[in-house]
């Protein structure tokens, strides 16, 4: 049901056979990113649905609009947890302290909306 919804919504959606990760292309970046685009790979971790992924993929090279600049966004890391460097992409750390993920009823689809909401209030 999770694939069935999320294709729905991104028509660049694509799933590893073995589930080990999503792609969505060409992702719509709230206001404010430049460029206005980027590919999203999600890999959720091994006890998923259970526990939430704790970050996500974004492609390289995004800015924010700051104060009438572009400036490189915080939590988004070339280096830092990404085996994925080399592919184009960077790693942005999507943090839940609060431990607001309830396996029962959030699934990657509430995790797509919650990447979402972060990128449009997080700097």
């Amino acid at each position: 049901m999770e694939t069935a919804t999320l294709a729905a919504a991104y028509s660049d959606l694509r799933i590893a056979d073995d589930e080990s990760y999503v792609f969505i292309g060409g992702f719509r970046l709230p206001t404010g990113w430049v460029p206005d685009r980027a590919n999203v790979l999600i890999v959720p971790p091994a006890a998923y649905p259970e526990c939430a992924p704790d970050g996500f993929y974004l492609s390289a090279k995004l800015q924010r609009r700051k104060g009438g600049q572009l400036v490189t966004p915080g939590h988004y890391f070339r280096d830092y947890h990404n085996p994925y460097a080399d592919l184009g992409y960077h790693w942005y750390c999507l943090e839940d302290p609060e431990r607001r993920w309830r396996a029962g009823q959030d699934s990657l689809i509430t995790f797509v909306e919650a990447i979402r909401t972060y990128l449009g209030t997080a700097d």
